[in-house]
């Protein structure tokens, strides 16, 4: 299919997209975010701490439904009161999209066992808008950790056609993209420099690609945009609405993300300390080659498939759509996409890049 996709906002796109169904199937993303664990432990060793009774301040930057983000503060809460040696006071804001679902984030942060917010003179905010702009006071901060958040695009700047991932973009719509990328992550960065204390560290687990630009999942988005595709061909996706489908991600490549700290305000503002840049295992497939059920498989990577990307793709269809057609519509992308990763579990195999970073503020 072919067609001019419009620009879109983020939030546009991701209305809804983190909300319980994201807690409950986000095991992915919260094993990739794994990796950045090492490097908030070195942060939080060598981070300044508060004086007196003064609180330690630190930001969730992207914490969707909550469910990754129980490990990392329960840390940050551990490691600050081992350093003191007191109940030093810990105030965490978690931060997303005003259409991030705050509820189910708080559900899970506060009623979650043993979460890090049921510790003594721990203090739970939220601050509902893009950490693109500004989201504190000048030097509010103690830290700032991000897990698989950068990855998604501001906006989606120029059409991309015949096709719902933006890697898969050429010639003017990848370089439109390449520069909204370039663009979003100094804000980002430019951002957070200013809100962090001298001293203040930044710790990011962002999605990436290799050198060439592949983000490792190519393979899994070619099949869900096969799908879409076939289902315009039988008239239940509308062409409309398949052309204004995109998932608003750039995964950078290692390059991307480290030019603007090598010179310039940036570069003088934040050190960076370390970085790395690794290509994860595909956990599901691994799963289905100790088990041999290919419909376990495909269930269990539609699933997720569906809670990271299905609101961002399904949210452009028209509002004139009854209920029980969108519903007939989605059950139907399940029951073909899932059959189509059950067919050939291999031919969809993923490998997903991260890119692990820490920052400290001069």
């Amino acid at each position: 299919m072919s067609g001019p996709r419009p620009p879109a906002s983020y939030a546009s796109y991701a209305s809804g997209a983190m909300g319980e169904d994201y807690a409950r199937h986000s095991r992915v993303q919260g094993s990739a975010g794994d990796h950045g664990m090492p490097l908030l432990y070195r942060a939080l060793d060598a981070v300044v701490l508060p004086e007196g009774d003064a609180p330690f301040r630190v930001a969730d930057l992207g914490a969707a439904a909550g469910s990754n983000s129980l490990t990392p503060m329960r840390a940050v809460v551990e490691r600050v009161r081992g350093r003191t040696g007191r109940d030093t006071p810990v105030t965490v804001v978690h931060t997303d999209i005003p259409a991030n679902d705050f509820n189910a984030l708080f559900a899970t942060v506060l009623d979650a066992p043993g979460s890090y917010a049921r510790e003594p003179d721990v203090y739970v905010h939220a601050e509902p808008r893009s950490f693109y702009g500004r989201l504190f006071p000048a030097a509010e901060l103690h830290l700032a950790w991000s897990a698989i958040a950068v990855q998604w695009l501001s906006r989606v700047p120029e059409p991309v056609r015949d096709h719902i991932y933006c890697a898969r973009a050429t010639g003017d719509a990848r370089r439109a993209l390449k520069e909204r990328s370039r663009a979003d992550w100094t804000a980002f960065l430019t951002h957070r420099a200013r809100e962090l204390r001298p001293g203040g560290q930044l710790v990011v687990v962002g999605g990436a690609a290799a050198d060439d630009g592949a983000s490792g999942a190519e393979n899994l988005l070619d099949a869900a945009d096969a799908v879409l595709v076939e289902l315009v061909e039988q008239g239940l996706l509308r062409p409309a609405e398949y052309a204004r489908m995109t998932i608003p991600t750039w995964n950078r490549t290692l390059t991307e993300f480290l030019e603007p700290l090598e010179s310039g305000p940036l570069a003088q503002a934040l050190r960076l300390d370390e970085h790395d840049l690794v290509a994860l295992p595909d956990v599901i497939l691994d799963a289905y080659d100790r088990s041999g059920d290919a419909g376990a498989f495909a269930d269990r990577l539609t699933t997720f498939f569906q809670a990271a990307f299905g609101p961002s793709l399904f949210s452009a269809l028209d509002p004139d759509r009854a209920p029980d057609s969108t519903a007939a519509l989605t059950a139907a992308f399940r029951t073909r996409l899932t059959a189509l990763l059950a067919a050939d579990p291999r031919a969809a195999e993923t490998h997903w890049h991260v890119v692990t970073l820490r920052m400290s503020r001069r």
